[in-house]
């Protein structure tokens, strides 16, 4: 029988880190930009007042994808400049193969905002 880790990337280890760098600043209980919060699993599933940010097995749908895909200057390409590092092509890779493997994201993880500097 295969693990739930075998469907895609560790979240712990691979993906969260990923999300805490670039998107929780902004999207968290304290600040939750465009109704967004991804510091937890129900809410970052929930999605924000645009759109389904994480569509479990559909990367090609999924806003968190369409938004890192977008050049940089784009009004809608997240995070937008100066706010948080972007992810780099090889992390968005992991991020959608963690979303076509079923986006596991295990139950009572939260993310974290990282710390300023």
């Amino acid at each position: 029988m295969l693990s739930a880790q075998a469907e895609g990337p560790d979240f712990a280890k691979e993906i969260a880190p990923i999300l805490e760098a670039s998107c929780v600043k902004c999207h968290c209980e304290a600040k939750a930009k465009g109704k967004l919060r991804m510091d937890t699993k129900e809410m970052a599933l929930k999605g924000g007042k645009d759109a389904k940010l994480i569509i479990p097995g559909k990367s090609a749908e999924s806003a968190l994808i369409k938004v890192l895909l977008l050049a940089p200057a784009e009004e809608e390409a997240m995070p937008p400049e100066g706010k948080a590092p972007r992810p780099d092509a090889a992390q968005i890779e992991l991020l959608k193969k963690w979303v076509d493997g079923g986006a596991v994201w295990p139950d009572g993880v939260t993310l974290k905002v990282p710390a300023t500097k």
